[in-house]
């Protein structure tokens, strides 16, 4: 489960600070939510990709003889 931290944790495999998500068990999970220390990340973060808009280039018009 991820979970997004509300306060700093340390242990033996590594380290995180306040706001960093971090993936645990579903047991781990729900100690650290009970305790205060983590908020469940409901949201997943869904990356998107966006059309690009074609850059406008002032041009220079050719001009017809009369």
């Amino acid at each position: 489960m991820k979970v997004k931290l509300t306060a700093s944790l340390s242990g033996a495999n590594g380290a995180w600070s306040a706001g960093d998500e971090y993936i645990c068990s579903d047991e781990e999970a729900c100690s650290l939510i009970e305790a205060g220390f983590a908020v469940p990340d409901a949201a997943p973060k869904v990356e998107r990709t966006v059309k690009s808009v074609p850059e406008l280039r002032a041009g220079t018009r050719k001009k017809t003889a009369p």
